[in-house]
C-alpha cells in the first residue's frame, strides 16, 4: 500500500492518482478496474470525486472537489488488473484555507 500527502483548498479542483510500473505489476497485466472512496464524508461540503475515477493502462487518478477548511481526508484507490492483481492505495488530503 502506498500512502501520499497532498494539501489543497475548499475552492480548488484538482486531479490526484497513482502510476504503477511494470515492477508493481504482473507481467502482462493492465489496469481493469478502479473505484475510489473518500472517509470521512457525510456533509454536502466535504471532499467529493467530480464524475468517475480514470484508468488507462499503468495510472489511475480522479479529480477531487470541496471539502471543509481544517478538515482531513483518506482518499482510497482500490485498483485491479487484467491478472487480478488488487491494490489499495491512499492520498491523505489537508484541506486549508
Amino acid at each position: 500500500m502506498r500512502t501520499a500527502v497532498v494539501k489543497k483548498k475548499p475552492e480548488e479542483k484538482f486531479a490526484v492518482g497513482f502510476r504503477y510500473s511494470t515492477a508493481d505489476l504482473a507481467k502482462d497485466a493492465i489496469i481493469s478496474s478502479v473505484t475510489v472512496s473518500i472517509t470521512p464524508t457525510g456533509d454536502i461540503n466535504d471532499l467529493a470525486v467530480v464524475g468517475s475515477p480514470a484508468k488507462d493502462d499503468y495510472t489511475v487518478s480522479a479529480l477531487l472537489e470541496k471539502g471543509r477548511d481544517g478538515y482531513e481526508y483518506y482518499v482510497t484507490f482500490t485498483t485491479e488488473t487484467s491478472v487480478g492483481q488488487k491494490f489499495q492505495d491512499k492520498i491523505f488530503v489537508k484541506v486549508r484555507a
